[in-house]
């Protein structure tokens, strides 16, 4: 079963799991908040009991996991692109080791939306991917790298980058040590509100030899007016001009969302960065034991 119910907080919200008659007695579902994505669609499954069953059991064979996804991935973005969609429930979906079909769905619609003019995705607790926050940088040694917005499925990539990092490295983006890269620290830093916050990777490679090579990040206030800066760049790549492209773009991207101020601290002792600032005309004030660093857009 896969349904859609408009909250009045969160917008949108959809349900999955278990369905037909079931749906009532055994109560697997599990909630998640569009818009989703492959990887997303994925967890939602797997926070389900029927997960167990619909991966193979015993004798029973497994289904086709994947149009599974692909259908809650298609049901994320209908519900993200038309507000008018007040209620959307499939129910039940039919699914084998070759494939599924819907047998039944309903939809009801919103009249207090139709025919009104809204803002995109407005109704939407989470923005949707930004895809155009996304460029290109060439590297001294030619190897172009790629400057995208993060997502959640950059997890293992954020994972290995975190593991290049020195210790010095570590206590200039987090003012300490990082003692243990876990799942639920990496999770903070890659799934995000793209409406809030805005964290730009560098990957470099393709396939399998892909690297996350540095990662810059605003965080808005609730008003979406002043952003906290933070910049890393892996210690391997440090000293290419990452730090300069990363900055440059993440500003130009601040202008654009209407952002009024920039700020960021950072330790005495992080004469990169401050060099930085400094070439961006960033008003640089001495607080206890960290600088503060302040540009108005």
């Amino acid at each position: 079963m896969i349904g859609c119910k408009k909250d009045p907080i969160f917008g949108p919200a959809i349900v999955f799991g278990m369905g037909g008659l079931a749906v009532e007695i055994f109560k697997d579902t599990k909630v998640g908040l569009p818009p989703l994505n492959m990887a997303l669609a994925l967890r939602l499954l797997e926070e389900t009991k029927i997960y167990k069953l619909l991966k193979g059991y015993r004798h029973i064979p497994g289904v086709d996991i994947s149009s599974i996804q692909f259908l809650l991935y298609k049901f994320a973005y209908l519900v993200a692109d038309f507000p008018e969609i007040k209620e959307l429930d499939i129910n039940p979906f039919a699914v084998d080791e070759f494939g599924g079909i819907v047998l039944d769905a309903k939809v009801i619609l919103d009249e207090k939306v139709i025919g009104k003019k809204t803002k995109p995705y407005s109704h939407l607790v989470i923005s949707p991917y930004p895809k155009e926050f996304m460029n290109e940088f060439v590297l001294p040694n030619k190897k172009k790298v790629l400057i995208r917005p993060i997502r959640p499925e950059d997890e293992p990539l954020e994972t290995a980058m975190f593991k290049t990092f020195s210790k010095a490295t570590e206590r200039q983006r987090f003012f300490k040590e990082i003692k243990d890269i876990n799942h639920d620290l990496i999770m903070r830093y890659t799934q995000i509100d793209y409406d809030r916050e805005i964290a730009l990777i560098g990957e470099l490679g393709e396939g399998e030899d892909k690297k996350m090579v540095g990662v810059v990040r605003l965080i808005s206030d609730s008003f979406n007016q002043t952003a906290e800066f933070a910049i890393v760049v892996a210690d391997p790549w440090q000293g290419q001009g990452l730090g300069n492209k990363f900055t440059d773009f993440i500003l130009a991207v601040a202008k654009k969302r209407g952002l009024k101020k920039v700020y960021a601290k950072y330790l005495p002792d992080n004469q990169r960065i401050e060099h930085i600032f400094k070439k961006r005309n960033f008003i640089i004030k001495d607080e206890d034991k960290v600088k503060y660093a302040e540009l108005k857009l």
